[in-house]
């Protein structure tokens, strides 16, 4: 069946570490997929990724007819100008995380993808990778029992004053950037709306983003998530599912290509390992997306995904915000 169908053929609009050294390998590995325009505001970066064509400008590879999809992988703060430039351009999306930089600029995305009857996916490649397949599974099966609480964490260290990611006008700080994946790994095991939810963190002095935030949010029945991200910290990449007989661990939930992923189940009467082999998640990203353009098959990821995640970053860094103002 994948051998059958005729390539996707992509465009990238923005092209950083993420594009260069794990997207266009990743699109050069299938057989579902093709690159073939590449664009960015520096000619000479377009054409690294060895595109068909390469331009100097967003607007000329939008104009492209050739390119059926496109990638964003620009700072988030492009990302709805281009998502909405592109799907009126007839082309498919799929836009690095988060989405948007807030929920607002999500339900514009979304109601535009359903207006040009267009696949919008956000990209949170971690998804595809079968690791998280075996967790639902366990966790669905009782291996744990009851799922009582979703401990997801993500952080690095940033030293770069200069980096994008500390620009508030374009959706700059640690939530947006590695909190996002914790939200949805909670979100995907506790669902979309919790009862309450309460959050702390730290602020850059200068740039004003968050350097760190730690939130919970209360589902219904007594069951939590608790998320910790950010960018004044060592590197953490782990979620912990605890329930009412025994844990879940993920050792490498979001890097999951970097490291050899390892599921342990901890039981009564002792512990069970899962491992697992890396696997190009990028390429199970882009070939999702190939077959439901090509076949009409349902994205891993549906097009609403990225708002709902929106909706609850949104409220957790205004109560972090809000509780930083209160202290000050």
């Amino acid at each position: 069946m994948t051998a059958s169908i005729e390539p996707v053929r992509f465009g990238v609009l923005g092209v950083g570490r993420i594009a260069q050294n794990r997207f266009a390998p990743a699109v050069a590995a299938s057989p579902l997929a093709t690159l073939e325009a590449a664009a960015s505001r520096d000619l000479a970066r377009a054409k690294s990724l060895d595109a068909a064509r390469s331009y100097g400008s967003y607007a000329e590879l939008l104009r492209d007819e050739r390119v059926e999809a496109v990638y964003i992988a620009t700072h988030n703060g492009l990302h709805e100008e281009l998502c909405l430039e592109a799907l009126d351009c007839g082309k498919h999306v799929l836009c690095e995380k988060p989405l948007g930089r807030n929920a607002a600029e999500c339900e514009r995305m979304l109601a535009r993808a359903t207006q040009r009857k267009r696949h919008l996916v956000e990209a949170f490649m971690y998804r595809h990778h079968p690791q998280i397949a075996k967790m639902l599974e366990l966790v669905r099966g009782g291996a744990i029992g009851e799922l009582r609480t979703v401990e997801a964490s993500f952080s690095f260290h940033l030293t770069k004053e200069d980096d994008v990611r500390l620009n508030d006008d374009w959706g700059g700080g640690g939530l947006l950037d590695v909190g996002c994946y914790c939200v949805n790994v909670c979100r995907l095991l506790l669902g979309d709306e919790p009862v309450g939810l309460s959050a702390r963190g730290a602020f850059h002095p200068v740039h004003g983003v968050d350097l760190s935030l730690h939130g919970i949010l209360e589902y219904e029945g007594g069951r939590f998530a608790v998320i910790s991200s950010g960018f004044d910290g060592g590197l953490r990449n782990r979620v912990l599912l605890s329930g009412t007989r025994g844990t879940l661990e993920l050792r490498h939930a979001f890097l999951s290509w970097e490291e050899e992923p390892l599921l342990v189940l901890r039981q009564e009467g002792g512990e069970t390992h899962y491992p697992f082999e890396i696997v190009d998640v990028f390429r199970l990203e882009v070939e999702d997306l190939c077959r439901a353009i090509r076949t009409g098959s349902k994205p891993k990821l549906g097009p609403d995904e990225g708002l709902k995640n929106a909706r609850l970053l949104d409220a957790l860094l205004a109560e972090a915000r809000r509780s930083a103002r209160s202290r000050s």
